[in-house]
This record gives C-alpha cells, sequence and structure tokens, in this order.
C-alpha cells in the first residue's frame, strides 16, 4: 500500500521531478522531533526548482501521509487525500511547509490557507523558507493552533530551523490540550457549552443586523429554532451590524475570515445565512468560507422536506425545492462545470450542466401538472362540502392552530392533529368536524338560544406562516393554502406568550393580503395561561376584537365555542365579505 499521496498541483510534473518528490514523502521522520532537517532542506531544493510552496502532512509516527503542490487552497480536497476517517481527526499530524524566500520568509500562514491548515487538526505547524540567508541563518517558525482571538495559528517559537526540528512535539502537549478543550466547549456564543451532539449536525449562524436590537435578537432567536427543527443545533453566531460587505458576499471580508476561523473552533460542519443569497452570493462564501453555506430559504425548504409527510405534501415540497435549486447549479462540482466557448473548448455535445438543468425543467414541468391536478382534486372536495360552514386556522408557525383544532374538536391524547413545540410542525391541511351544541358550557342561560344544534361547522387547519416565506414555497403550496382563500372565515391564531406576536401578526396578514384572501378574520390570542395580566391588556389595546384563549389549559374555549355559532355573519344576496368582520387593527411595527 501506497505510505504517501502527491496532491496539489501535479499537472505538468516530469517524471524525475516526480520521483524524487515520491522519494520524499518515503522518509521517515522521528517520532521525538518535530521533523528531519536533511528531508526539509530537499524539500526547499524541489520548492526552488519547482517555484511552487510544498507541504507535508506527518503523522504521530513520522511517516509521510501527503506531499501537497501549491497553496493550501481547500480543505476538501486536502481531507480526500488522507487515508481513514481517523486521520482526518488525528491531533498527531504535523505540518511543514517551506514557502517563501530567503529575503521574503513566509513564516505565517495567508487567511485562506490558515484556515485550510485548521481543518486538519494538527499539533503543530513548521514553516521555513526555500533558502538559508546570510551567514547560513535559516529561519524557521513553530505554530500551533490558537483557541481563542483573532488569528488562526498563534507562533510559539521562531528559531533556527534546526533547531526548530530537534523540539519534542509531546513538549508542546499543554498548549494543544487548551486549544482543543476550547474546540469542545463549542458554543460559547450561545452558551449551549459543549459543541454538537453526537451525530448532529453543528451549525455556524451568520447574520447581518438591520439597526433595531429588538428585531435582531429576534431574528436569530428565529433562526436558531429553524436550525433546531431542522435536526441540527446552532453552536456560535457571527453577526455583522450592518451590511457592508457588498453584493459579491453581503458580509465583508473580515467577518468572514472571523466566521471560517470561528467554524473550525466550534466544529461546525454548515454555515446558515440569516439573508436570502444569490447562487453568485453562495458559491463565493463557499469559497472564503471553505464550508457548505445555507440560507434561510434553503433551510426552510430543507424542514419541509423533513415534515412532509404525505404525497401531496412531498409533491409540492419537492417542486418548491426544485424550483430553488435550478438557477443555483453552476458551480456545485466540478461535474457541473460550464462549456467552453473559446478555441479547443468546445466538446461535441452538451455539458453535464445542461443535461440537468434539462432534467429539472422537465421534472418541475411534470410536478406542476400534478399540482394543478392535487388543486382540482381539493376544489372537487370543496365543492362537495357546500352548505356547510368552514373555516381555517391560520397563523404564524408554532402558534398553537393544532392545539386549538385538537381541542375544539375533542380529539383524545395522541389521537389528533400532530402537535408539537417546534416550527412547521404540520403542512397537509387537516379538517376536522367542531360540533356546537346548544347551549353546552354557556354559563348564562338563554345565551345561544334559537341558533339550534350546530352540526355543520368544519375547521382546517393550515401549514404555517413564516416572515418572509420563500416565493418558490408560496407558489408550489398555493393549492394547500387555497383551503384557508376558501373558507368562510379565518382563525388568526396568535402567540401572546412570544413577545414577537405583533410582527407575526402583521406578516400574516401580509402574506394573506398578498395571496388575495377576502374571507373575514377573527384574531386569537392563544397561551394567555403563560401570559402576564400587562400582556394581556396590551393585546386587547391592540386587538379590540381578539378573543383569549388557552388550548393546552382548555381555557377561553366556551367563549370561543359562542362566538363561532355565529361568526362571520351570513351575508345577504350580491354582499361582498371584504372588509367585512375582519377585526384587524393597526399593528406597531417595532412593538414587540
Amino acid at each position: 500500500m501506497k505510505q504517501a499521496v502527491l496532491a496539489g498541483r501535479t499537472a505538468g510534473l516530469r517524471p524525475a521531478e516526480r520521483r524524487r518528490l515520491e522519494a520524499l514523502c518515503h522518509r521517515r521522520h522521528p517520532a521525538d522531533g518535530v521533523a528531519d532537517r536533511l528531508t526539509l532542506q530537499r524539500l526547499a531544493d524541489e520548492a526552488e526548482q519547482l517555484d511552487q510552496p510544498l507541504t507535508l502532512v506527518v503523522d504521530g509516527r513520522g511517516l509521510c501521509r501527503l506531499l501537497w503542490i501549491g497553496d493550501l487552497e481547500t480543505s476538501g480536497r486536502l481531507l480526500d487525500r488522507l487515508s481513514g476517517p481517523a486521520r482526518r481527526q488525528g491531533s498527531d499530524l504535523r505540518l511543514l511547509t517551506c514557502a517563501g524566500s530567503a529575503r521574503h520568509p513566509r513564516l505565517r500562514p495567508g487567511d485562506q490557507e490558515a484556515i485550510v491548515g485548521l481543518d486538519l487538526q494538527p499539533r503543530l505547524w513548521l514553516r521555513f523558507p526555500r533558502q538559508a540567508g546570510i551567514g547560513g541563518h535559516w529561519p524557521a517558525a513553530l505554530l500551533l493552533p490558537c483557541g481563542e482571538g483573532e488569528e488562526a495559528w498563534q507562533l510559539h517559537r521562531e528559531e533556527e530551523l534546526g533547531e526548530l526540528c530537534a523540539v519534542d512535539p509531546a513538549s508542546v502537549e499543554g498548549d494543544t490540550d487548551r486549544v482543543a478543550a476550547g474546540r469542545r466547549r463549542g458554543a460559547g456564543a450561545n452558551g449551549s457549552g459543549g459543541g454538537p451532539r453526537p451525530g448532529v449536525e453543528g451549525v455556524l449562524l451568520l447574520v447581518s443586523g438591520g439597526g433595531d436590537p429588538g428585531i435582531d435578537r429576534r431574528r436569530i432567536a428565529e433562526l436558531e429554532g429553524l436550525v433546531r427543527s431542522a435536526g441540527a443545533e446552532p453552536l456560535g453566531l457571527v453577526a455583522q451590524r450592518t451590511t457592508r460587505g457588498g453584493t459579491a458576499t453581503l458580509w465583508g471580508e473580515g467577518k468572514l475570515r472571523e466566521a471560517a476561523l470561528e467554524a473550525r473552533r466550534l466544529g461546525a460542519s454548515l454555515v446558515v445565512t440569516d439573508r436570502d443569497l444569490t447562487p453568485v452570493q453562495a458559491r463565493n462564501l463557499e469559497r472564503l468560507l471553505d464550508l457548505p453555506v445555507s440560507d434561510r430559504s434553503e433551510l426552510i425548504l430543507d424542514i419541509f422536506a423533513q415534515r412532509a409527510a404525505s404525497a401531496a405534501g412531498r409533491l409540492q415540497v419537492e417542486l418548491a425545492q426544485l424550483r430553488y435549486r435550478l438557477p443555483r447549479l453552476a458551480g456545485r462540482g466540478l461535474s457541473l462545470s460550464r462549456q467552453g466557448g473559446g478555441i479547443g473548448t468546445r466538446g461535441p455535445g452538451e455539458t453535464q450542466l445542461e443535461k440537468d438543468r434539462r432534467a429539472i425543467a422537465r421534472r418541475i414541468e411534470r410536478l406542476q401538472r400534478d399540482v394543478r391536478e392535487l388543486g382540482e382534486h381539493r376544489a372537487r372536495l370543496r365543492r362537495g362540502r357546500r352548505g356547510q360552514r368552514r373555516l381555517a386556522l391560520v397563523g404564524y408557525t408554532n402558534a398553537g392552530k393544532s392545539s386549538l383544532l385538537n381541542a375544539l374538536s375533542g380529539a383524545a391524547p395522541g389521537q389528533g392533529v400532530l402537535a408539537e413545540d417546534r416550527l412547521f410542525a404540520t403542512l397537509d391541511p387537516t379538517t376536522r368536524r367542531v360540533r356546537l351544541e346548544r347551549g353546552s358550557g354557556t354559563g348564562a342561560a338563554g345565551e345561544g338560544c334559537g341558533h339550534g344544534a350546530e352540526d355543520g361547522l368544519l375547521i382546517t387547519d393550515t401549514v404555517g406562516f413564516i416572515e418572509d416565506l420563500p416565493p418558490p414555497l408560496v407558489e408550489a403550496f398555493r393549492s394547500t393554502l387555497e383551503e384557508a382563500l376558501e373558507a368562510d372565515g379565518l382563525l388568526l391564531v396568535v402567540d401572546l406568550s412570544d413577545p414577537a406576536w405583533p410582527e407575526q401578526l402583521g406578516s400574516v396578514h401580509g402574506l394573506l393580503d398578498q395571496l388575495g384572501a377576502s374571507p373575514p378574520r377573527l384574531v386569537i390570542g392563544n397561551q394567555i395561561d403563560r401570559c402576564p395580566a400587562e400582556a394581556l391588556e396590551r393585546a386587547r389595546a391592540l386587538e379590540p376584537q381578539m378573543l383569549f384563549v388557552s388550548a393546552t389549559a382548555a381555557l377561553g374555549l366556551d367563549h370561543l365555542r359562542r362566538k363561532l355559532r355565529h361568526w362571520p355573519e351570513p351575508l345577504a344576496d350580491g354582499e361582498g365579505r371584504e372588509g367585512q368582520g375582519s377585526g384587524r387593527a393597526p399593528v406597531p411595527a417595532s412593538e414587540g
């Protein structure tokens, strides 16, 4: 089996040069020293002839595992060359890099090179130039991973090359352990303290503030909730006050270097941004961070893909995902590279990118036909329910719509609609019949009399809304949202225990207006058992027509049932519903 491999800029190497480099790979370094000086001198001779930096990756036994030609560009190409998963995470690795000249030695790695070197999680990094200086002095620097601060690597010692080669790696073990302990502390930014759990993906949040601290905190908390709903764990946060980085990346280079370093320290394998990214911005961020990057829309799409349980839900989610990914195919791997347009670059056929685009376009066309058929099927179901009053529960995600439907329909525990304390727990619309019998729980003689027993009230639980819902999702779930558009009335559920409920209610109103929803709206304040009296007074001042309930504690449900007996009021022939009984009050955007 091959002990080491050559990688990097190997194209154009002469056979003699390749043989000499392979011979250097087979030389063993001392286990009680950083490196063999004679091997490093020969490495410097080869770097001088090739005019390229050379890096050796040596394990704890002194065996060379990789010789990289050129600058360290991306960590993925290095990690893929190391054999075995233990090699990728071993703390006994040593990096030996020959870069720079005697006049201009590159004893400190560049920003991108430092991040790539950190991905290997080595014990130390020895750097030296290609030639000795005046008087035979050969400068060198011994660097250690930095567990805190703005630098990825800290200078441990800067001495003669021969002296540093003789340093026992065990003598710097204390510093390495301190850095490893700093990494294990994990989510120091959010206080979870311990990094990701085994088998859970760690995520670094990259956010840009808008100037209002309260709004920024709510957006960050919502983004953390989305990450947890997707099955990952937010480990840390890198925030930029305003978007000053320009259109190429949205974030400045210094902030991106900080994010790349923080991701390595916390052990994050994914970066999630709070801003939607264009395809070019996503590729630029992945190149600079050297990590996969997902924006908020892609995160929500992933949650929907996990939650989709029915065939209709999976159909709509796949359509939304394909619409989102189609313009982002370019640059997603070497197999999707563009076809050239110059002499010697024109091939006889299509590139893989063009084939994939055409295949996705065909799939989208097929899914659109299926979604139209789904919409027609649901329209037939709605026509079959004519003559029965139909209400729809709408509202921000995780506001308690499913819990309220279970409480109103009297569902037994474990038999109702899935209700969990997480974002987008349910996607598929569910309709239940709610019986509003005469005199049930009225508490006042004669109230509700004259209406008779009400058995025809149907209430539908719809998918939750969220601020800036991705347009592909809105379009794909239009047939699902039509359940709300065609209802006789909309019950807007808000979670009063969330201080941001006024802004969330405003987002729901805005999305309903965007969809052209004309049914009257009634706001229902949920979770009153978790609110102080001042919060209820504030809610009553903002929404005078609001009804207060607690679906889990069964508070206010009887009053809600009495209200629903005669709401919405039946309209005369030819009278429109628009603007009737919506109960909308101005919602200040800054309160919460």
